[in-house]
């Protein structure tokens, strides 16, 4: 350590003057030094994986509920970048425990995340950098909150059942003010309301959910709500359903396959079977921009999740990510 004497100005104190530059020297070329080692620097964050990339996926993110987070009991949402090629866990849950699914406002300032275990609606803000938690929750009166979809009038449709739990319920939240609006949309039909869509012309939607008979794909006039056809699905388990971007085919997300039907009157059409394991559940799927690729998550049941990636011309698995999450939900591609 070089002392400078400040009572006695002179030659010490030029000495000194010389030392501490030649020290300002040496810390500004220690990063450049650091570059000539044989390892690179790790630039990647914690938890981040490499991933494969469909042609048509670049500059598109995939969102995923995944039930179980770095807090078992309160999950996490997953957002997989195909431009870096990595996937980060991004968000925490602290009100919404166990996300089912998710919405991102069309600005991208906003996000709203569904829980399957206590009926609450967790917001987070953009702040420039990631996601960050609002300061309160939206409560429902459900219990429990399955698929999170925007409908035709621009209201925020939240399936789930009615407070008594004898009926499948469509909560509408006004994104402008935040609120439930009180009376929610009930599909007598059937116990739970797992997912829900629109068909091109919003003149139809699709209800899934558990009715008398089982697993059903229940449609309803719209905006009238009335039940115009049923139709049971040959599964255990049901859960959400989404349109093809061209309007011509539903994806209904069931326990073991992917069903596939037609909008005019429900009526089913074929299966997809991502995974060779018949117990693999998937929950949601998501297309890419073009319609070509569906992306969906499957989980088995010891609690692990791959993402599977679909090319919808031949209905094979072109590639799959695996561990995406313990409890694999709601999957939103978002531009």
């Amino acid at each position: 350590m070089t002392k400078i004497n400040y009572e006695r100005p002179g030659l010490a104190q030029a000495g000194g003057c010389r030392a501490f530059a030649i020290s300002v020297v040496i810390i500004c070329l220690l990063p450049l030094l650091a570059g000539c080692t044989d390892d690179p620097p790790d630039t990647s964050a914690p938890e981040r994986v490499e991933i494969d990339r469909a042609s048509d996926w670049t500059g598109a993110l995939l969102y995923i509920a995944d039930g179980e987070g770095p807090v078992p009991s309160l999950g996490s949402i997953r957002i997989y970048d195909n431009v870096s090629g990595f996937v980060e866990t991004t968000v925490e849950q602290t009100f919404a425990a166990n996300p089912s699914d998710l919405f991102v406002s069309e600005n991208r300032s906003r996000m709203y995340v569904s829980s399957m275990a206590n009926g609450i609606v967790d917001l987070f803000f953009w702040d420039g950098n990631g996601w960050r938690r609002g300061t309160s929750k939206i409560d429902t009166p459900a219990t429990r909150l399955f698929a999170m979809e925007n409908g035709p009038d621009q209201l925020l449709y939240l399936a789930g059942s009615t407070m008594t739990g004898e009926a499948g319920a469509l909560y509408r939240l006004d994104t402008n003010t935040d609120d439930v609006i009180p009376e929610p949309v009930v599909i007598p039909s059937i116990t739970e309301a797992r997912g829900v869509t629109w068909s091109a012309d919003a003149s139809l939607a699709f209800v899934t959910g558990p009715g008398a008979d089982g697993p059903t794909l229940q449609t309803l006039s719209w905006p009238a709500a009335e039940a115009t056809g049923s139709v049971s699905l040959p599964v255990n388990k049901v859960n959400q359903v989404q349109l093809s971007p061209d309007g011509l085919v539903l994806y209904v997300a069931c326990e073991g396959t992917i069903l596939t039907a037609d909008p005019v009157d429900g009526k089913l059409i074929s299966s997809l079977s991502p995974s060779a394991d018949p117990s693999t559940e998937y929950y949601d799927v998501a297309f890419s921009a073009d319609g070509r690729y569906l992306f969906t998550p499957g989980t088995v049941p010891d609690g692990d999740a791959t993402l599977f990636i679909i090319d919808l011309a031949t209905g094979s698995v072109i590639s799959q990510v695996t561990h995406v999450g313990a409890r694999a939900n709601g999957i939103k591609r978002i531009e």
